[in-house]
């Protein structure tokens, strides 16, 4: 006995570890680079200026944090992967989301081993998709309490929120998204990903604020959905507006007073819509105006361009696809699909189904959208096992998030960042914490 304890302590500490070096990757998928003395050239254009700072004094030193996510994500599957020899609980456990991401992350490795631009599919495509699928699998094992999930989400939080604040304090000085200017700019880079983060994140906000949680933890959870809430809105991401108006529709579904919040979130969308149309004019009235002429944006006959060419693409090889990644795609529209001129080389189909299906073939998609149903369901046996919980609200708000957020992928494909892709994976990961905390709770009473 007196040896096993040792063994136990030693254990811990390693999962603490593993846990110490999540919650930072966590925070830089949130910040995103940290910089002092340094400066990319050309590469770093679309970063994020606030977190680039200069110390004359320490000219000597220059250094990047927080850039490449790929060589932060290496490192941790590395330890847990060392981890799992020795210790049980941080070996892969059967969930219902297991099944489906095994079969998606096997149907990408065939499309990548028949693709015919092997290479692009690698350096931006099959690469990106393990080391996710890595991380999903690393991020459910390490996070095995209440405690650890709780610190994840707010380590989360936390980043992107410092992310939002250095946004709306550039933006305050007139310093927009280079590219498209009145638009914030945050460490996702382009606007439409940035709401795409934001979809993710703000409907748990809400759900937690409207919770049968402490009253500090609702003012704080209010108090940060509001902060994040003004910055989505202020991506101008069109795709964005539309998947938070649904977000917070299934949210208002599931609450007891369904059809007075429904109607409330109606009266509140027409009232804005009201009040942008007869104010003074501005962008935000213009973007949202454009609503009605969709038909004559310029955007819009780009993206259906690209479709047109995507489902070309899907009907050539509508097994295996043609490799995943945005290089893939870029490659093959290019050389082989390309029949109009839009004046612009398009980085991905602007739709995250169709990229899938021309990717990795309709096979994965469908696993894909078999993992989404699988979270789903994890997400609303959730709800009803542990109703008036801290966990019940959680779930119900990532529920509304995911809805928002794969509605929003019907014209705009947001796993095309990678930093998307992690908190995509880490919410999901959050769903077998869950089930696993309740199983071994489970467990526990029958041994008694």
């Amino acid at each position: 006995m007196k040896m096993l304890e040792p063994k136990a302590e030693l254990k811990g500490k390693y999962r603490l570890l593993l846990l110490g070096y999540l919650l930072i990757l966590i925070f830089f998928t949130g910040i995103g680079q940290v910089s002092l003395n340094r400066d990319g050239g050309s590469s770093d254009s679309l970063k994020q200026p606030a977190f680039g700072f200069t110390i004359p004094a320490l000219g000597g030193l220059s250094f990047s944090v927080g850039g490449k996510l790929e060589n932060l994500v290496l490192p941790l599957l590395l330890l847990w992967g060392l981890g799992m020899i020795r210790d049980r609980e941080l070996r892969l456990k059967m969930t219902p989301l297991l099944p489906p991401l095994l079969v998606f992350l096997f149907l990408s490795v065939l499309a990548y081993l028949f693709s015919p631009f092997r290479d692009a599919s690698w350096r931006g495509g099959l690469r990106e998709i393990l080391l996710g699928g890595g991380f999903y699998f690393a991020a459910a094992a390490i996070i095995s309490s209440e405690r650890y999930r709780k610190a994840a989400l707010g380590v989360l939080y936390l980043s992107v929120g410092i992310s939002v604040a250095a946004g709306l304090s550039l933006y305050s000085r007139g310093i927009y998204f280079p590219h498209t200017p009145r638009r914030i700019w945050l460490s996702f880079m382009h606007p439409n990903t940035t709401g795409s983060a934001l979809l993710l994140l703000i409907p748990v906000g809400v759900a937690l604020a409207a919770g049968k949680i402490s009253r500090r933890g609702r003012v704080l959870a209010g108090a940060l959905t509001v902060f994040l809430t003004l910055a989505l809105v202020l991506t101008f991401s069109r795709t964005a507006w539309l998947g938070f108006i649904v977000a917070l529709g299934v949210l208002a579904m599931q609450c007891r007073h369904r059809f007075r919040l429904l109607g409330g979130l109606i009266l509140l969308v027409s009232l804005l819509i009201l009040g942008v149309c007869v104010g003074p004019r501005s962008y935000l009235r213009d973007r949202i105006l454009s609503f009605s002429s969709l038909s004559r944006d310029h955007n819009i006959e780009k993206r259906l361009i690209y479709w047109q060419g995507v489902g070309r693409m899907i009907q050539t090889r509508p097994v295996l696809g043609y490799g995943p990644g945005s290089g893939v795609f870029q490659e093959a529209y290019k050389r082989r699909f390309k029949e109009v001129e839009t004046n612009e080389e398009p980085v991905h189909a602007h739709s995250l189904y169709l990229d899938l299906a021309s990717g990795i073939g309709i096979p994965g998609l469908l696993a894909f959208l078999w993992l989404v149903g699988a979270a789903f369901v994890s997400l609303r046996s959730g709800m009803v096992r542990n109703s008036g919980t801290l966990e019940c609200f959680y779930n119900r708000g990532l529920t509304a998030g995911l809805a928002g957020f794969l509605f929003a992928g019907l014209a705009d494909n947001p796993l095309f960042s990678f930093r998307v892709m992690l908190i995509f994976w880490l919410l999901l990961a959050l769903v077998p914490a869950g089930e696993e905390r309740v199983l071994k709770l489970v467990k526990d009473r029958k041994l008694r």
